[in-house]
């Protein structure tokens, strides 16, 4: 049995096939300046959260909020006098807390060298991963919530979300201000984020970070030891995902000029033929 004859053109397409493929480039290797860029979005009770609403809800509490009759304390008074503590524009506040904290980078070992005050804690926690472009397992965008809750009647705070592996980790974002009402499990705090830049393919731990929004004082927080749900989260930025190369190849094969003679006399004699048979 003769061996199959294969043309050029068939050799060097095989050869080439590799090449023909769509191609996933992943940036594996992150460089160690490359910003990181991410975008959230607020909600509470379903709908998306406004800051001027933790305004609002302090400001109706305050003459009748039993926050300044039950602790007896400077602390407890501090907390609850919103009408002489709100003196500086939530926007301006803010900004402030986003340039404080842009950019900080803590080891777990800082995290929980923290004295936190025993009378707020965060209950539970939840993590839902919500776009993955490329199927490849690893999502750019996913949803944070926690339910934080205070021995008080209601107390006022801000939140910060730090995303880190290898017991490292990076703040993406500075929370508007919003009421806590005790031990109230409807008034969860839910952030969704899009990473945009700076997080290659990994598994990520959540850290939540809860603070007084009148001392700045850090009172609670969470993180993947504390809830598993934070911890082990398969996550990258939108600048890791993969990026189609398509490769044509034009391969041209040439038989000389006898070649192309001979195929011309071919199709002339096909037609001569035709001719004369009819």
């Amino acid at each position: 049995m003769k061996p199959p004859i294969y043309s050029l053109a068939t050799l060097s397409l095989i050869a080439l096939l590799p090449t023909l493929l769509p191609t996933a480039s992943y940036a594996a290797d992150t460089p160690a300046n490359e910003p990181i860029s991410v975008e959230s979005t607020e909600y509470r009770y379903g709908a998306v959260y406004s800051a001027s609403e933790a305004l609002t809800e302090t400001a109706g509490k305050t003459s009748n909020s039993p926050l300044s009759e039950s602790a007896g304390t400077d602390k407890g008074t501090e907390i609850n006098d919103a009408s002489s503590k709100i003196i500086t524009p939530a926007a301006n506040k803010q900004a402030t807390r986003e340039s404080n904290y842009s950019g900080i980078s803590k080891s777990y070992e800082e995290a929980q060298s923290a004295t936190l005050l025993s009378d707020y804690w965060i209950y539970d926690s939840w993590v839902s991963l919500d776009t993955d472009i490329d199927y490849d397992g690893y999502y750019s965008e996913f949803t944070v919530e926690f339910d934080a809750d205070t021995v008080f009647d209601s107390a006022l705070v801000y939140a910060v979300i730090y995303l880190g592996r290898n017991d490292r980790y990076e703040s993406i974002h500075v929370t508007s201000e919003f009421v806590l009402y005790g031990e109230d499990s409807s008034d969860s705090f839910v952030v969704e984020s899009r990473l945009l830049s700076g997080f290659p393919a990994a598994e990520y731990d959540v850290l939540i970070e809860v603070y007084d929004a009148y001392s700045e004082e850090l009172v609670a927080f969470s993180d993947g030891y504390d809830d598993a749900d934070l911890a082990y989260l398969s996550l990258e930025s939108d600048n890791h995902e993969y990026i189609y190369e398509d490769t044509v190849i034009v391969v041209e094969e040439h038989g000389g000029s006898t070649g192309l003679y001979s195929l011309f006399f071919i199709a002339f004699a096909l037609v001569m033929r035709r001719a004369v048979k009819y």
